[in-house]
């Protein structure tokens, strides 16, 4: 089995949910076809860089694997002739830059594995499910109770996540297994987490998905519950099955169903128990969503618990990135738990970091909860406690209509040993460390960017004062010499000289020639050209006026 498991181990590692930033830098030409170079750059840190060759039919691949999600796409036509020239090139290059900035703009989009494998091929294989599919049959083979049966391709948006139809020997009923790779969040050694599965096993509450097994191996875990037919809350408020495609589900849904303000008020209640529960046993959730909810019998069941000990990243990671104090396991459960009351309120997920404004026609008291999870004030300072959203009147009177409140026969039960305890706490203690370090990246690379930005722009300041010093200074030397022409010429005006008569006796007793001709003397024509110049010159910068100058506003 660890033939299987050594690559995807140390692939593992990389963070699926870190953003990808790709540029179409030039374009090649490669054995009498354009390749285009795309310099792909993962998360805020620029050394995290690499290049990607691909051609114009890998662009339509890629645009032909997204098409389930309905989402429409500018992937530029195909050209058979003509297509070889340099300005067709340009033309095409800058529309493939438009249509990846388009892909990546849509999360289910940039999170996909069609996605992911096109830019950061060495991190992610189109294969990834044949590795899952090849493990789970080693791994149930020993196990002796669970049948494999087919698998669930691309139901859900882990890339590393694979869910897979099984068969119960013993009640010969259908159950559905999922196998997740460890994240960069794993922190427990395998015997700890050994134990802290018997532990889960062991759970018992009545908001949380009961599990039938689970085990660790070496380079992930699976777990097995029963199947909800229904599907998860984001199954209902898109009315959809839970084994179609992810993509063809979510992305552009033709269905849409919020909930009422007394469901979002029922179900929102019994999800504030269920992590307030899990939060006093030392057990954050810190992913949850509507996928990972499901409900049954006007009741929430909480699932996927266990991904905080397998160490997997937060599908609202980017955006917890972007904030400043929502850093510890509770405000990151808050956090999460605000956008999933915002997707159940307007059956559309929230993309931004926070909201401010909320369309019309909510209750003040709905909004008032999506405001203390979601505002950007509430972000700023942290976010309310758990405690304090259950006392907020929109959860508070919940338990009134006899449905939320739990009976006395339902005892919750979750108990760790103390050294696990311990463990999980610093666990929980270093994944808090990385998720404030990388929002800490996150706004120094904002400044840079920022600082870069004021300084061209006053460079570009500087150079445009530069050149309205240069246009300014041209403007006076132009308007001194028109000046000095000017008084020059005034003065001659001022003091002409008297015309000579012709056979009039100079002042040496000469006689002065009526003209060149009459002394003998004839003027080149090379030198009459030149005088008549001279005197054309002249006349244009005696009459040259300066009042019909533009002046240029230097600032």
């Amino acid at each position: 089995m660890a033939i299987f498991e050594k690559t995807s181990q140390t692939k593992a590692i990389v963070d699926d949910t870190e953003k990808l930033i790709c540029v179409v830098e030039n374009a090649q030409n490669i054995n009498k076809h354009t390749e285009y170079v795309l310099r792909v750059q993962r998360g805020p840190c620029k050394e995290n860089k690499w290049n990607v060759p691909r051609r114009y039919r890998d662009f339509a691949a890629l645009h032909s694997s997204l098409q389930p999600a309905n989402i429409a796409l500018p992937l530029p036509p195909k050209k058979l002739i003509g297509n070889m020239q340099p300005s067709f090139i340009a033309e095409r290059q800058i529309a493939l830059q438009n249509y990846i900035n388009e892909v990546l703009k849509h999360q289910i989009l940039a999170l996909s594995l069609q996605v992911r494998s096109f830019l950061d091929p060495n991190n992610y294989s189109l294969n990834i499910t044949e590795q899952a599919l090849q493990t789970m049959s080693i791994a149930l083979r020993g196990h002796g109770r669970y049948e494999l049966k087919c698998p669930l391709s691309d139901v859900g948006w882990r890339i590393r996540k694979h869910y897979f139809l099984v068969t119960d020997a013993e009640s010969r009923t259908n159950c559905l297994l999922s196998w997740q790779n460890y994240g960069p969040d794993k922190y427990l050694s395998e015997k700890e987490m050994q134990t802290a599965f018997k532990s889960l096993l062991n759970i018992s509450h009545p908001y949380i998905d009961q599990i039938l097994a689970i085990h660790n191996l070496e380079t992930g875990a699976y777990v097995v519950r029963r199947i909800h037919e229904n599907g998860s809350l984001r199954d209902m408020l898109y009315g959809t099955d839970y084994d179609k495609n992810y993509l063809s589900k979510y992305g552009n849904p033709k269905v849409r169903k919020p909930l009422t303000d007394g469901q979002i008020s029922h179900y929102g209640y019994q999800m504030l128990q269920a992590l307030k529960f899990l939060h006093d046993k030392g057990l954050p959730h810190g992913h949850i969503h509507p996928g990972n909810i499901a409900i049954e019998n006007q009741r929430v069941l909480l699932m996927d618990i266990e991904n905080i000990i397998i160490g997997v990243p937060c599908l609202y990671r980017p955006q917890l990135l972007e904030l400043r104090r929502t850093a510890t396991a509770e405000a990151v459960d808050v956090y999460c738990f605000g956008h999933t009351l915002y997707e159940m309120a307007f059956a559309r997920p929230l993309h931004d970091h926070y909201c401010d404004i909320y369309p019309d026609g909510i209750s003040n008291e709905l909004e008032s909860v999506l405001r203390l999870c979601l505002s950007s004030t509430s972000c700023k300072h942290g976010g309310p406690s758990l405690l304090h959203l259950l006392a907020h009147p929109f959860f508070s009177r919940a338990p009134l209509n006899g449905l939320t409140s739990m009976h006395d026969d339902e005892r919750t039960h979750l108990k760790f040993p103390l050294p696990i305890k311990d463990e999980l706490k610093a666990a929980v203690s270093q994944m808090e460390s990385r998720l404030k370090s990388d929002q800490k990246l996150v706004r120094s690379t904002k400044r840079e960017v920022r600082i870069q930005e004021i300084l061209s722009s006053e460079e570009e300041l500087r150079k445009q004062k530069r050149r309205a010093k240069k246009r300014e200074s041209v403007w006076k030397s132009t308007s001194s010499l028109a000046e000095t022409v000017r008084s020059q010429s005034a003065s001659t005006a001022s003091s002409p000289t008297p015309p000579s008569i012709p056979g009039e006796p100079t002042g040496n007793g000469a006689c002065t020639p009526a003209s060149g001709t009459a002394a003998g003397i004839t003027p080149p024509a090379g030198a009459a050209r030149e005088s008549s110049g001279r005197a054309a010159l002249l006349d244009a910068i005696c009459s040259f006026d300066k009042s019909r100058l533009a002046r240029v506003n230097s600032r």
